[in-house]
């Protein structure tokens, strides 16, 4: 590989980033996959084309992204699961975007969704099943935020990283992304 196609592969990257961050800093946003450990890998390929659909029916930007997190986290069946997943983009400002990415994460039987809402710097885990972690209808903070960092827990745009963290303590890190805080929230009606 010549210097230059090196140079303009990073010029790539960082542009992924920004494009993120651009999105993050305008827009209601949400991390969420229709994978699932106990579904076959052809299985939740299709469960993922299916979620897209949804996704692209409404009118939502969505982008290809490689996550890994713990699935069943704190439960005696928790285990490190790399998936298929999409950062989605709420394009058209519908009021109804979170509401329907709870929706989808309940209804392809997920743990819990990314969720980071317009001028609100710190994004969210919302529990979306009944596991222990973060719990059925729970909301746990998780920070702003971090391009180009790496962990062991992280999702990735064209294998550039990203996470949401308020620390780099990878002794406390929760589906994906990072966190300082166990602390559950119970929503009321919204």
């Amino acid at each position: 590989m010549k210097l230059k196609d090196i140079l303009r592969e990073q010029d790539v990257n960082e542009s992924n980033l920004s494009r993120i961050w651009q999105h993050i800093s305008n827009h209601d946003c949400a991390i969420i996959t229709a994978f699932r450990g106990s579904y076959p890998k052809n299985q939740n390929l299709e469960r993922n084309k299916k979620l897209k659909g949804s996704l692209l029916e409404v009118g939502c930007g969505v982008t290809a992204t490689d996550g890994s997190f713990i699935e069943g986290y704190g439960s005696p069946k928790e285990r490190e699961v790399k998936e298929n997943s999409f950062f989605v983009v709420n394009l058209k400002s519908d009021p109804n975007f979170i509401g329907r990415i709870i929706k989808l994460g309940k209804y392809f039987e997920q743990d819990s969704v990314l969720i980071k809402e317009k001028g609100n710097e710190n994004a969210y885990l919302y529990g979306t099943n009944d596991s222990d972690f973060p719990g059925l209808d729970q909301k746990l903070p998780v920070g702003t935020f971090k391009g180009g960092e790496k962990s062991q827990f992280m999702t990735k745009i064209r294998n550039r990283p990203f996470i949401f963290s308020e620390v780099t303590d990878l002794n406390l890190a929760t589906r994906g992304y990072i966190t300082s805080k166990y602390k559950k929230e119970t929503l009321g009606d919204e």
